[in-house]
């Protein structure tokens, strides 16, 4: 991961309205962003083009978040992409301690841009 580059966040989250509120908060702060609508479809893209962080939403339908969660911390190449876990009140529980922060939603916008932050720059 390039320091000088602009560094590159995995929004995932089945809600669109969700996912259009994330990518232009963080593109408005220099950020670029890809969008996948459930877990299967980010792993097949963390595989394909791994980003520096990615932000994923644990309550999808058919548990693709949690299960997506849970494959990329068994995967060797991809684990140490860190994950920030934005979920509604009833996902915390299934935050494990490998997710570098855990917000509820709705997500307050200074506090997650600080996360971005402090772990990618």
């Amino acid at each position: 991961m390039n320091d000088q580059a602009v560094k590159k966040i995995l929004v995932v989250d089945d809600e669109e309205d969700v996912r259009v509120y994330l990518t232009t908060l963080l593109e408005d702060n220099g950020y670029q962003t890809m969008q996948a609508t459930d877990g299967d479809v980010a792993f097949r893209m963390v595989h394909e083009d791994p980003p520096d962080l990615i932000t994923l939403d644990l309550q999808m339908p058919n548990e693709t978040g949690t299960r997506f969660f849970r494959m990329l911390m068994k995967d060797k190449e991809h684990r140490g992409i860190p994950v920030i876990v934005i979920s509604g009140l009833a996902g915390r529980h299934l935050a494990v301690g490998d997710a570098r922060a855990v917000f509820d939603k709705p997500v307050d916008k200074d506090e997650l841009l600080a996360k971005v932050r402090e772990i990618i720059g």
